[in-house]
């Protein structure tokens, strides 16, 4: 307990730190990534109630900053709504052809809530229309805590700045409590 309550503590002080070098937390994202410096991200997430009511929820970070005027949710259409990855094809489709035919910015980067399968989804979507968007997705250890990123092209990178590890896990942490206000309002 004494250690968790340590890291904890020290979790808390680091990501209070972040705004200090937010341009290099995302510098060194864009390295990782092998992309141009990713200053307008969205991240994507699912989340339905025992198979019903299921959104796909939107957040994103200009600067590494939350910026909540372009948050979106979708409520999910499609005929299982307990598929994730039916959820996040639509989803991921829907708000792109609308940035596609409203001719509007489209984000530096894309990152999904999840590894292989959700990335190919994202590829398959921006393939579908012809829109070229860096992807990544959080990966989870054997414990189910994010510790690495997954590229495109599906190979893993682990996190090793503590920095930038908090830096994506508040941008995490805010798509999930987005997705789960969502269904409490």
């Amino acid at each position: 307990v004494e250690i968790n309550a340590k890291e904890a503590l020290d979790e808390h002080f680091l990501t209070a730190k972040l705004d200090d070098d937010l341009g290099s937390l995302l510098d060194e994202l864009g390295q990782i990534l092998n992309i141009k410096t990713p200053l307008y991200i969205e991240l994507f997430d699912n989340s339905h109630l025992s198979g019903t009511n299921a959104i796909g929820a939107m957040v994103a970070f200009i600067n590494g900053e939350p910026a909540k005027s372009l948050y979106r949710k979708f409520n999910i259409q499609g005929y299982n709504t307990k598929d994730d990855l039916e959820s996040m094809h639509e989803t991921l489709t829907r708000r792109y052809s609308r940035l596609k035919e409203e001719n509007q910015k489209f984000p530096d980067l894309i990152i999904v809530d999840g590894g292989k399968t959700q990335i190919e989804v994202a590829n398959t979507v921006l393939k579908e229309l012809e829109i070229d968007i860096p992807v990544a997705g959080l990966v989870k250890s054997d414990k189910h805590r994010t510790d690495s990123l997954m590229d495109s092209n599906l190979n893993i990178h682990p996190i090793e700045n503590k920095k930038l590890f908090f830096l994506l896990t508040r941008m995490q942490d805010e798509v999930h409590r987005y997705a789960i206000t969502t269904h409490i309002k």
